[in-house]
């Protein structure tokens, strides 16, 4: 059997799948680079609660002018451009200093301590890192406003004798602890030291004859050890975070970044629906190539960032930066060559604006901003909310918690989103945009309902099948809706009102409200109230169309017996005629 390949549309689908593979090394990780860099988790969530309003105005915005002035792929190629300048320019904020205190108490024996440790899983974390568990810890010490009294311990106890008689005021030396020692009491975690190293000095076991502590700068070659030190002096009353450049930087590159993807986003999807003419209904099988693009991309970045990032302190992202470049430039020259045919109708805003007196299309918007709602509180939550449910299993689930979040995306993307973009035409050509949106909204608030009910948080697994039957049909719902009842020349217009209303008012509601419900009362109250919610939601939304349905056929009629007066005459001929013959019978 011979496959006939419309070349017409191959740009279309080479765009979908390297713009979202150029996405997915990055955007996924930005708030803990964020982190990395220093900028505090107030900071974050300041950002990411801005971004969609960012997407919200950008999106009808250039929409409009492309629409307006027929200079959509331009504005296109343009953004996919400034979406790679953006986003591997963050690649140049610069890290913030950060404070890494430890405690170094020397008596009878000599310990690093810190106690400032909440997670009562610190011993399991240290022992994934160093399976084991014989690997020795070596830390660099830097100690300042040294006491006398210790200096004369070095001088005398440790005989290292180029310190004596010198008046130090800081210190530099290297601790060497054996992990397995580590210990956990309460809020307080210590390491043994079995020898330093000073001055080219080693000191076996040191111990200190009057007791004595200090507290020292220091960099340690384990991950997990630094993330319980690390302090970012990001929040100090002469430098609130606001005020940092790296928040500063960050905060406006990624306002960038979110604006440029937001428009490439919403007038990609125009223009795949400008080329697919009269099959609306083709849209998700060149869509499913951005989900096999983010997945296929995703694993690669992380599998690069770990590899690179063995044995230092923190995780290198450079392979992230180089994929997003190489990717989105190859995105951008493969676009270049669509072909587009505008249509040469003036552009009339006033038909845009006229569309949002129908009551259907109003439900409809409604409807995005609910399931944007829903797929907020999955976006920002659930491998949260699968965290607490593993822990509450206890310390050994960190074992595997990251595996489960890992088979989740994967499930996701290969086994949901993909395959159901393809049959998202079947669906709309079988039950119609109301009836396929009924249809997500019923099986969304399914889905948040079983998240709810968890209580082994592996049960996610078949959970997460479901979405295809929600993000993936549904992200063809809405662009082709917006296509179908767009005025002629308004398309991008309409692509962008609607993707800034489930992804700048929907998603944007769902972080914040979701947010304050699992911070007061927990992540099932969370999902349950969601869920519920968007269930009642899909039910009034199918019945209040079914009513306008019924009252739109019954108008319809009505208005044909009055046009029609023969018609009518002869129909009520024949019910007189009727209503004599039963009272003959009687």
């Amino acid at each position: 059997m011979d496959v006939e390949i419309n070349k017409k549309l191959l740009p279309m689908k080479a765009h979908y799948f390297f713009f979202n593979a150029g996405l997915a090394p990055l955007m996924p990780f930005i708030p803990t680079y964020a982190r990395q860099l220093g900028v505090s988790q107030v900071g974050v969530g300041l950002m990411y609660t801005v971004f969609p309003f960012v997407g919200l105005l950008a999106k009808p915005f250039f929409g409009t002018i492309a629409d307006k002035f027929k200079i959509g792929k331009q504005i296109f190629i343009t953004a996919i451009i400034f979406t790679a300048i953006f986003f591997t320019s963050i690649y140049y904020v610069p890290a913030k200093t950060s404070e890494v205190i430890i405690d170094f108490d020397c008596s009878i024996m000599t310990l690093l301590k810190t106690c400032e440790v909440s997670d009562n899983c610190t011993l399991t974390r240290i022992n994934l890192e160093n399976p084991d568990m014989m690997s020795t810890m070596e830390c660099t010490l830097t100690c300042h406003s040294l006491e006398s009294q210790f200096v004369e311990e070095m001088c005398e106890t440790w005989n290292v004798t180029d310190v004596c008689n010198k008046n130090l005021t800081s210190i530099e030396m290297k601790t060497y602890s054996n992990m397995s020692k580590a210990l956990l009491e309460q809020t307080c975690l210590y390491f043994p030291v079995e020898s330093i190293m000073l001055n080219e000095t080693k000191v076996e076991n040191p111990y200190c004859k009057t007791a004595s502590s200090m507290k020292c700068s220091t960099v340690c070659n384990s991950a997990t050890v630094m993330s319980y030190l690390q302090k970012p002096t990001t929040e100090t009353p002469q430098e609130p975070y606001y005020a940092t450049v790296q928040f500063q930087m960050l905060f406006g590159l990624m306002i960038g970044a979110w604006a440029s993807t937001a428009v490439v986003v919403s007038l990609g999807d125009s223009i795949c629906f400008n080329l697919l003419g009269s099959k609306p209904h083709d849209y998700g099988r060149q869509r499913l190539w951005g989900a096999l693009g983010w997945g296929i991309s995703a694993i690669f970045a992380g599998y690069l960032i770990d590899s690179v990032s063995h044995g230092k302190n923190v995780k290198d992202y450079t392979p992230s930066f180089i994929l997003v470049f190489i990717m989105l430039t190859i995105n951008a020259i493969s676009v270049s060559r669509i072909k587009i045919d505008y249509r040469q109708e003036p552009y009339a805003f006033q038909k845009v604006v006229s569309l949002f007196k129908d009551v259907k299309v109003v439900l409809f918007l409604f409807s995005c901003i609910t399931f944007g709602i829903c797929i907020g509180s999955i976006w920002q939550f659930l491998f949260w909310y699968l965290e607490d449910l593993a822990s509450a299993q206890g310390c050994d689930s960190l074992e595997w918690i990251k595996l489960l979040e890992g088979l989740a995306m994967g499930i996701q993307c290969f086994a949901g989103e993909a395959p159901f973009l393809f049959l998202s035409g079947w669906f709309l050509n079988k039950l119609g945009h109301v009836h396929t949106m009924t249809m997500i909204l019923l099986v969304m608030g399914f889905r948040l309902v079983c998240y709810s009910l968890l209580t082994n948080p592996w049960l996610t697994l078949p959970i997460e099948l479901l979405n295809g039957l929600t993000l993936g049909v549904y992200w063809s719902t809405m662009t082709s809706y917006a296509y179908l009842i767009a005025p002629p020349g308004a398309g991008s217009t309409l692509q962008g009102i609607f993707g800034a209303l489930f992804e700048g008012i929907g998603t944007a509601v769902g972080s914040l409200l979701g947010g304050f419900i699992f911070q007061n009362y927990g992540g099932a109250t969370m999902y349950r109230s969601f869920g519920i919610y968007t269930l009642v939601f899909g039910i009034l939304y199918s019945c209040i169309h079914a009513f306008m349905d019924r009252r739109n056929k019954l108008t319809r009629k009505g208005n044909f017996l009055k046009d029609d007066n023969i018609k009518f005459g002869l129909i009520l001929i024949t019910f007189w005629a009727g209503y004599v013959r039963i009272g003959d019978w009687h």
